[in-house]
């Protein structure tokens, strides 16, 4: 016959095996803490995702309401966009940033209309 300590004892061991098991439950569950950790990060990401979605609409919105009603602003994005000049405008055109950086001296492919024997040439 069992003594009354041991069974005490059994009870307490049974007692901190289930605080044990729902202690990992809590923390590794389906709902558990990491779990509620990871969704309240995703939330801040799609909130901030959320702010910066909600400041282009509003430009945007902006945008159409002045290409809607001002005169200026339709002219500026015509001129910008399709290259349009009002009669005896001069336009400057720059070489791009990708032309700068190909002028270290060295031509990879002739320029067009010379013939491929000007590529075997030394140059002078």
């Amino acid at each position: 016959m069992p003594s009354f300590g041991s069974s005490r004892r059994r009870v307490l061991y049974a007692f901190c095996a289930l605080l044990f098991i729902l202690s990992l439950f809590t923390a590794f569950g389906e709902r558990g803490v990491l779990r509620l950790w990871r969704l309240r990060g995703e939330k801040m990401m799609l909130q901030e995702k959320n702010f910066l979605l909600q400041k282009e609409n509003e430009t945007l919105r902006e945008r159409i309401y002045r290409i809607r009603h001002d005169d200026r602003y339709l002219e500026k994005i015509a001129r910008e966009e399709l290259g349009r000049v009002r009669p005896g405008e001069i336009i400057y055109r720059f070489p791009s940033p990708e032309s700068k950086r190909n002028k270290s001296g060295a031509i990879s492919e002739p320029p067009a209309g010379l013939p491929r024997s000007w590529e075997q040439k030394p140059p002078p």
